[in-house]
């Protein structure tokens, strides 16, 4: 209960409230460490969940007969050891044969190698091998596109449609004016010729703009870029046909609630490990696994702190 009330709110606040409504006392730095604690125990399970198979990884097995698995990932700035530094979120929502919905998060401030394996990891356990379909949904960041082709290559990738449009936008907004009649109406034509499907004509459409000054010139080519690099990933009707969405707005929402709502409150500063280890604990209470988990892996973690003291000690 104690790790439950920590992972929703604040450690001073869950302290409080565990006082004021259960009659349970903890001091806030013990109830910090039994949160991280667990973290940690669970972080270390995810990585032996990765089996080496030679120089490569066997993938875990499926916990979910998924039919449709759909994976999204995104990024939010967290203060860590002294400074902001992107804390990556995962999120991977399974479909069965029946129709259920099954959804389950990541959040790692480890370096993007490590956070492509524990998604890959929390994707197959959700079924993504066994999957009819699989899609990689995300906005146009470079590492998104690296980390789908490395770790998620049979994948469907699809190129968030309302990034795309904020991208039409600005460039709308350079050529005719913020806000004004032009402005809207090239960006509704642009938008809707993406919407439809046409990516090359709507790049045709955006080359044909005459840019004579410096910043025309820059806001053209930061379009034409974005759309030539992302040409594969906008057939936006085969999408729909496939049942399949056109947005990352899913995994924007964890960063928000999982990530911002807990980690970014006034004045907090964190360690990486500290709030990577709060973090695992808060997805599973989000996900709905916190009970079964910690109620299935109690001995697990007794033995496991019991061997964390003593290799403390043979160090010390």
């Amino acid at each position: 209960m104690a790790v439950d009330e920590a992972a929703e709110r604040t450690y001073g606040q869950a302290r409080a409230h565990l006082e004021r409504h259960h009659g349970i006392r903890l001091g806030k730095e013990l109830l910090e460490n039994l949160t991280t604690t667990l973290g940690a125990y669970w972080l270390e399970r995810d990585r032996a969940a990765l089996r080496p198979n030679g120089l490569l990884f066997a993938a875990p097995a499926a916990q979910i007969p998924a039919q449709q698995c759909l994976i999204f990932a995104d990024g939010v700035m967290v203060h860590t050891d002294g400074d902001w530094h992107e804390t990556r979120v995962g999120t991977v929502r399974a479909t069965t044969a029946d129709g259920r919905e099954h959804k389950s998060s990541i959040a790692r401030t480890c370096d993007l190698e490590g956070f492509g394996q524990d998604l890959w990891r929390k994707a197959h356990q959700m079924g993504c091998g066994q999957a009819a379909v699989t899609a990689f949904i995300a906005d146009g960041s470079h590492w998104l596109w690296a980390l789908a082709q490395s770790r998620f290559n049979r994948a469907i990738q699809i190129l968030d449609f309302w990034h795309l449009s904020e991208h039409v936008g600005a460039c709308a907004k350079e050529f005719f004016g913020e806000g004004t009649d032009p402005s809207r109406q090239w960006a509704l034509k642009v938008c809707g010729t993406l919407r439809a499907g046409l990516a090359s004509a709507a790049l045709q459409e955006v080359e044909s703009l005459p840019a004579r000054s410096q910043a025309r010139r820059a806001a053209k080519h930061a379009l034409v870029t974005y759309l030539t690099n992302n040409l594969s990933r906008m057939d936006y009707p085969r999408y729909e046909k496939l049942g399949l969405p056109i947005g990352s707005g899913e995994v924007e929402a964890q960063c928000k609630t999982l990530v911002q709502a807990r980690c970014k409150q006034a004045g907090m500063r964190w360690s990486s490990s500290g709030v990577e280890a709060l973090l695992r604990v808060r997805c599973a209470v989000k996900d709905g696994s916190f009970e079964d988990a910690f109620t299935g892996q109690r001995g697990g973690l007794l033995a496991w702190q019991v061997r964390r003291k003593r290799a403390a000690r043979a160090v010390a």
